[in-house]
Formats: C-alpha cells, structure tokens, sequence
C-alpha cells in the first residue's frame, strides 16, 4: 500500500471518530448518527479496500522485478570500429591517439577527404587517399564526415569525438528524392566524382522515360515532361539522353555549359573516377583521364552532333509541385534583364553542382566593365581559370580560404607540389590579399606555408580586417571591416572574389528535399 493511500484511510477513520464523540450522549441509542454495527461494516469496508489495493501494489511490483528493463537505445555516434583484422591490414604501425585509416578497395579517389582535412594529412597516393602524415592529425574527423563512399572508406579510430552524418539529400536507388517526380544526380547528391555524374544523368533519364511511357497517365497540364536544372557532366548526361530518348525537355544553366569543367585551371589533368565503372552516359568518360580543353571539346562536339539545346544565363528560382495534377512549376530568370518564365515539367532533374551561385561583394561597382589590353571584359570574376592569362596586372584577391589562397599564390608563382618558384619580373602580378578577419581554420597547411612565404618576401601585400568599400575603373576603396571607415585607396585592374558560394541547401529544403 502506497502512503498516500494509507493516509486517506487513516484520516477518514479519524474524521468518523471525531464526529461520533461529538454526538455522543447518554439520551442517545446511535453514535454519530449510526449503530455499532454500522461502524463496524464501515471499518470492514476500508479494512478490505486498503488490502485489495496492497494486493494489487505488490503484484505490479512482483511483475516489474520479473520482467527485464526495456534496453535502452544506443547512441549512434557515428564512430565506426575497425575489427583486429582490419587494423592490422590497413593500419599495422598505426599509432594510438586519433588518426585516419582507408580501406583502400572501398577508397573511389575522389578527394573528398583530402580537401576536408585542414592539416594536411591525407594526399591522394597512386589514385588512393593515403595518411601520410598521421601524427599531425588533430582529430578533425572532417575527413570521415566527407567520404561519400557507403561504408565509409575513410575511418578516423581512436577518437572520443561523436562524429555527425554527411549533410546530403535523400534519394533512392532511382535518384528520386522524398519528393515524388524530383530528382537529384552529380555533386549535389554528395559524390563528386565525374564518371559517376554522366552515368548517373544517362540512368536518371532512362528511369523517366520507362515510369512516363509505362502505364502512367498523361497530364495535359505539363508542356514537358523533364526539366533539367545544371548542365554540368550530370546534366549535360541526363539532357544527351534525353534528347535521345525523344523526351520533351528544357535544359537550364546558370552560367555556361560545363561550368564546371571550364572553371578548372587550363591544362589541368582531370581523372575519371572510379576507374572499376563502366561509363554508360550521355557524354562517355573514357580511360583514366583527360586534359579540361579535351573533355570541353569532345563533350560540346556531342552535344552538339546530338542537337541538344541549353538555355545558357538562366537561373532556376524556385520548383514547386502543383497541387492540381502531375507536374511541377519551374520559375526562372533569364539573361541580365532578369527576364521570368515559367515552365510546368512532369519530371524535375536537379544536377545543380555543390556551390551554387558564387557570393557577390554587394558593393558599389561590383557589375563594372573595363578594357584592358583592347578587351572590354568584367572587372571583378569569382573564379580563376587561366594564371598565364595575367601578367604585370594590379590585381585584389578577396577571401581567405583555399580557393583565395591558391589563386593569390598561382598569380605570383608557379606551384611544383609543396614548392613555389616565382615568376620572373616581366611576369608577375601585384596582389593585394583582402581579409575580412583571419585566414579561414580549414586553410590547408601547405596553402598556408605558401601564402606567408609570398608575403614575407613581398610578393603579395595583406590586409586583414579588411573589406571592400568601392571599386573604380582603375582602384579599389578599401575599408575596415569593422568601423566601414576608409583605409586605403589600392590601384586595381582586376578583383578575384573568391568568398564561396551559396550552397543549395536552402533551395532543396525550399523544394521539400530532405537533407541528411
């Protein structure tokens, strides 16, 4: 019996007893208005509640010692334990405190990793991540989180830290989101890799084309039936494919077509990963590699032969399913007049890339055309494709990350591995690295090293605490990042605004895709 339920008891029968002595007398044959008996029924009464309610205490609590305890949940933390055999595989001299392994044969060289890192432990070693410097972890555990491989191929062991899950979109084996008829292929579904992109264009398509011409009714409400969004490998893939398959489609490029592709410095040396995959797409990948010129000219030569169409400098702005039939509603802005259309689309193909628009200064000037050298071109640009094409030029890198960093350094030298050789008088460029606050904590080691190098023999003037209050044809106003009062006037020909790009997490959500 609980105390609470004895106390009731014990008071009820104090309050009848207190009232029977108040009514008692000697004229009277009844105390407290009721006979002997009838107190006596009454105690019987509560005697056979308070065991009846001891009973049935004791049997719960008998109940309770014999069954087990539900097990509790176990955290998932997302540390992942290599077995014995695993360790001494690929980890045989391995030290104790916090570093990376890979699983070589799950390893796709992507990258991933590598980038991640922020000191430099992992390089990419005959096509494979590779630890190469252990002891300079710091137990990041960036590099885990990145590995877009399933299982993971690179595994960070002896940490205590709980790891989070890879921020990607949920698809299924068909590329389909949560959302039904949107898909999702290329970077944006967390595997950078290109092979992989152009088979995934090719089969997204094909998955369309046998779900639309296989039993499902048609909407006349929808004037195509996909909507391509990015024609980078991925898309320019599902759009060959498409043109092939005979589908009705629009293809939409922010930028240009294998932006991606073209923003790679010339000459780069571009791997097609991973080398076990067969290339099935629109646009073939084949061998272990090519040159960026190769891969631009070959995959616009089929584009074109297939005639394909892209309607290049229009910006897709918001996707939304129609809530009277089969379709989506695709809104854009076309060209530099911002001109909207809209298209309604059965099926909506997102192969947007990872970094989205390039983030804008948002300063006076920002949209400015100069000539330099006879040519009227842009004077700030947000990407660096070509170093050789700037030389004795006055130029401002803005950014602190590695994009910046590489690209203030490319600029005033030549770059052999961890070595910089600078460039001869006749070639090199004056830059000025502004920095809103400090150079970025994920700036790789190497990057860093090279950077203070540049600067401490006065090859590339720094200004830290720093941001752009105006630019002009011919100089740049900067301020104080903080107070927005002036601090110098810079001469300039051209800016790199390097400061990242808008990621498209916002525009899925926005969607209904669901990320992580």
């Amino acid at each position: 019996m609980k105390k609470a339920q004895l106390f009731v008891i014990l008071a009820l029968l104090a309050l009848l007893l207190v009232i029977n002595l108040l009514t008692q007398g000697p004229s009277k044959s009844f105390f407290g208005g009721l006979p002997w008996w009838g107190w006596a029924g009454i105690g019987l009464f509560l005697l056979i509640v308070s065991v009846s309610f001891a009973l049935r205490d004791a049997k719960r609590a008998r109940l309770l010692l014999e069954d087990p305890l539900p097990p509790k949940p176990e955290v998932d933390d997302g540390r992942i334990k290599l077995t014995k055999e695993q360790l001494e595989k690929y980890d045989p001299e391995g030290p104790g405190y916090p570093h990376p392994v890979v699983i070589t044969e799950r390893c796709i060289g992507c990258h991933a990793c590598v980038d991640a890192c922020p000191h430099d432990v992992l390089a990419i070693v005959n096509n494979y991540a590779t630890p190469i410097a252990p002891d300079q972890c710091m137990e990041d555990t960036a590099c885990q989180v990145e590995c877009p491989v399933n299982p993971k191929a690179c595994i960070v062991v002896n940490t205590s830290k709980k790891i989070p899950p890879r921020k990607v979109p949920n698809r299924d084996a068909a590329y389909m989101t949560n959302v039904p008829g949107c898909f999702i292929i290329g970077d944006v579904s967390g595997t950078p890799l290109i092979k992989n992109a152009t088979n995934e264009g090719a089969d997204c398509i094909r998955h369309i084309v046998s779900e639309l011409r296989n039993g499902t009714p048609p909407e006349p409400k929808a004037e195509l039936e996909v909507a391509i969004i990015g024609i980078g490998p991925a898309g320019l893939s599902a759009a060959i494919t498409a043109q092939q398959q005979g589908l009705s489609y629009v293809g939409i490029e922010q930028d240009r077509v294998l932006a991606t592709i073209d923003a790679y410095p010339a000459n780069k040396y571009v791997f097609f990963k991973p080398e076990s995959m067969e290339p099935r797409g629109g646009v073939r990948p084949e061998g272990a590699g090519a040159q960026r010129e190769a891969i631009l000219e070959d995959w616009k030569r089929a584009m074109m032969e297939t005639g394909v169409r892209v309607n290049e400098t229009e910006s897709c702005k918001s996707i939304k399913r129609a809530e009277d039939g089969d379709y989506f509603v695709v809104q854009t802005e076309k060209g530099l007049e911002k001109e909207k259309v809209t298209y309604r689309a059965r099926r909506v193909v997102l192969a947007l890339g990872n970094r989205g628009t390039p983030m804008k200064l948002r300063v006076a000037g920002e949209e400015m055309k100069v000539t330099r050298d006879g040519r009227t071109e842009d004077k700030v640009r947000y990407k660096l494709t070509d170093p050789e094409e700037y030389r004795r030029k006055k130029i401002i890198v803005v950014g602190a990350g590695n994009s910046a960093i590489e690209a203030a350094v490319d600029l005033v030298a030549r770059r052999q591995g961890d070595k910089i050789t600078f460039r001869p008088p006749e070639e090199i460029n004056d830059v000025t690295l502004v920095i809103r606050s400090d150079m970025k904590n994920d700036l790789k080691f190497g990057n860093k090293l090279q950077v203070f190098d540049c600067i401490d023999e006065g090859r590339i003037k720094v200004y830290f605490g720093t941001g752009i209050k105006e630019i002009r044809d011919d100089e740049v106003v900067l301020m104080n990042a903080r107070t927005e009062e002036v601090k110098a006037t810079v001469p300039n020909d051209y800016i790199f605004a390097m400061i990242g790009g808008d990621r498209p997490t916002k525009f899925l959500e926005a969607i209904g895709i669901k990320i992580g």
